[in-house]
């Protein structure tokens, strides 16, 4: 890992201008104070002003930007020409602290997102003919089968075939207590083995995996601003003309000397910094525990979401599946049926198949997942097909008229080498850690309204368990992106929180899209990605408001501050080297103090 992330943050070498301005003014105070001051040091002023305002006139040609340097560069020519020697150093010094403050605060919150990329491994041990040879990461493939010592990290989703350890799980899920894994078991990207060694089949590419996936929406996200953010950097280049034009209208209506402190304290850092270090913060925090925000802008618009709409099955339901009965065909027997459907839902983390998983602790090989319709793999040498009546008249097998799962349950049919082998009905259980979702989203003031396509019953029967506001049935895709435009017109800003096909409709028509789980064309559509389910929607909710307090609270900080140290510089009331350590640094570090405080304040 370098010393700076692709794709956003200055990196190192922007900082060492400023490293340089820095260890040259200290230089010149030290000899200065000492008294052995001479003409040699008017000169290294000059030579930073002037570098400063080069800097700035080529931003300005390239880019067609106004940059803040040309106000520091102004300010050393100005203290240059009136002879304030130890000012203009201080000035200088202080300037370039806080340049240095601002680099180290977008690196502050990078190094949360370089933390999870570190996780990372770039070789693996694989197992080959019996031989356990190492491979690049980038060579990994679905079906290889891996080894995982003690204190290394899982490089990719997959299946524990053999033994059994301890996983610190937090960079995932977030939860702080290591979680026992054994043979059969799903094990995730980024899960750290703490104990024995395991082997475990691959299930997924390594880029594909949910480590990749959290890595690199979140430097995507951290890319993408937020529209506050990107109104004060356009704000801050007609700001800076402002204030260089007062600087000039008060210097020919008093002295320079009288206007300097505009230039010195009028810098528009101090908003830049808080805004920008506020969204980095809060994306990369939720990123670790597994809730993957598209960019700054999404956090805001969460701020003015009236209602939320919940799809049911697969989002309010998710894992919350129970097998309530099994249906035995053509002659195969409960006990080889429940082999072959434990090993073919472990090939999937849909909630039907997760509720499946369990059955059996075969493992599968040759995986082949139809996202919302089922899975084909090998077990035990046979072909199972486990998903939808449909899927598997697709894939020749004779369904004919199958038993059907009584009211309410859901149905998987499960086929072994292309001949039915059995039915398999599902109820959903309820978790009362829903409910209390629901309740902590309604103490947000949002109304809670759940859309299924689902019959009225099953819907029923979850939005009393629940205490949903509202809810509907039978809707299709359509009708709930119809939905998703009458609650707005009735209620305001709705957010949608949905997880499969038929969802993607409404989510894209929402205000906030929200996709639970990791159905490729589901997430792509979603402004959120809720990994680990809805129970993540309160601490997106937390986040989303304390970055517009933490924002808001920073700039009208930033403001007061620099009001109050340009008025008092002007009547002379302060030294030069107070504005500028109060306007400036003092403004940025207490905005930066305010964001920090807010973010891991209580319940953070």
């Amino acid at each position: 890992m370098g010393l700076c992330v692709k794709g956003f943050g200055r990196g190192v070498r922007e900082a060492l201008p400023w490293i340089a301005i820095a260890v040259a003014s200290t230089m010149s105070l030290t000899t200065t104070a000492f008294g052995k001051h001479t003409r040699v040091l008017d000169y290294v002023i000059l030579a930073i002003s002037a570098s400063l305002l080069v800097r700035a006139l080529v931003l300005l040609v390239r880019r067609k930007r106004v940059s803040i340097d040309v106000l520091m560069g102004a300010a050393g020519l100005t203290t240059w020409f009136l002879h304030l020697t130890i000012s203009s150093f201080l000035i200088l010094l202080l300037y370039s602290i806080s340049e240095l403050i601002e680099i180290q605060a977008e690196r502050y919150a990078e190094r949360k997102i370089v933390g999870l990329r570190e996780l990372i491994p770039t070789k693996v041990s694989v197992e080959v003919d019996g031989k356990i040879v190492s491979r690049s990461i980038d060579e990994l493939k679905p079906g290889d089968v891996v080894i995982v010592k003690p204190g290394e990290v899982v490089p990719a989703d997959g299946i524990i075939i053999d033994g059994h350890s301890l996983f610190d799980t937090s960079y995932i899920t977030g939860e702080s207590e290591p979680r026992p894994l054994g043979k059969g078991e799903h094990v995730m990207s980024g899960y750290v083995n703490k104990s024995g060694m395991v082997r475990v089949r691959v299930l997924k590419d390594p880029g594909k995996s949910l480590l990749q996936l959290l890595v690199l929406e979140a430097e995507r996200a951290l890319e993408r601003k937020a529209s506050l953010q990107r109104f004060i950097e356009r704000f801050s280049q007609p700001y800076t003309v402002l204030i260089l034009s007062m600087f000039t209208a008060g210097s020919l209506l008093t002295s320079p000397y009288k206007a300097l402190p505009l230039l010195l304290a009028g810098c528009p850092s101090a908003f830049i910094i808080s805004s920008g270090t506020a969204t980095a913060l809060a994306l990369a925090t939720l990123a670790r525990r597994s809730v993957v925000v598209r960019g700054g802008r999404v956090l805001e618009d969460l701020e003015r979401v009236k209602v939320l709409v919940l799809d049911k099955t697969g989002t309010i339901t998710l894992g919350e599946l129970k097998l309530s009965r099994l249906i035995t065909l053509n002659g195969f027997g409960e006990d080889l049926v429940r082999e072959y459907v434990g090993g073919a839902a472990k090939a999937s983390n849909h909630p039907v198949s997760r509720a499946l998983a369990g059955l059996s602790e075969a493992v599968p090989s040759k995986v082949q997942e139809f996202p919302g319709r089922g899975v084909k793999a090998l077990v035990n040498g046979a072909e199972v097909l486990l998903g939808s009546k449909e899927f598997l008249a697709e894939h020749g097998v004779d369904v004919g008229v199958a038993p059907q799962c009584g009211e309410g349950e859901m149905v998987a049919y499960v086929a072994v080498n292309r001949v039915l082998a059995g039915v398999a009905c599902l109820e959903e259980g309820l978790d009362s850690g829903i409910r209390e979702v629901f309740q902590a989203v309604r103490r947000r003031g949002l109304r809670t309204v759940i859309a299924s396509g689902d019959r009225r019953g099953r819907v029923e029967r979850v939005a009393k368990f629940v205490g949903a506001d509202e809810f509907f049935y039978e809707l299709s895709p359509d009708e709930k992106k119809a939905l998703v435009r009458r609650l707005r017109k009735e209620h305001g800003a709705v957010g949608f929180v949905g997880d499969g096909v038929n969802d993607v409709e409404a989510i894209a028509e929402a205000d906030v899209g929200m996709a639970v789980g990791r159905l490729e064309v589901v997430s792509n559509i979603g402004d959120v990605v809720l990994i680990r389910g809805i129970k993540s929607i309160p601490l997106l909710l937390n986040y989303a408001s304390r970055f517009g307090k933490a924002v808001r609270s920073a700039i009208l900080t930033a403001v007061a501050v620099k009001v109050a140290v340009i008025a008092t510089g002007i009547a002379g009331l302060i030294p030069y080297y107070l504005v500028v350590a109060v306007g400036d640094d003092g403004a940025t570090l207490i905005g930066l103090g305010l964001i920090m405080s807010i973010f891991l304040g209580k319940g953070s």
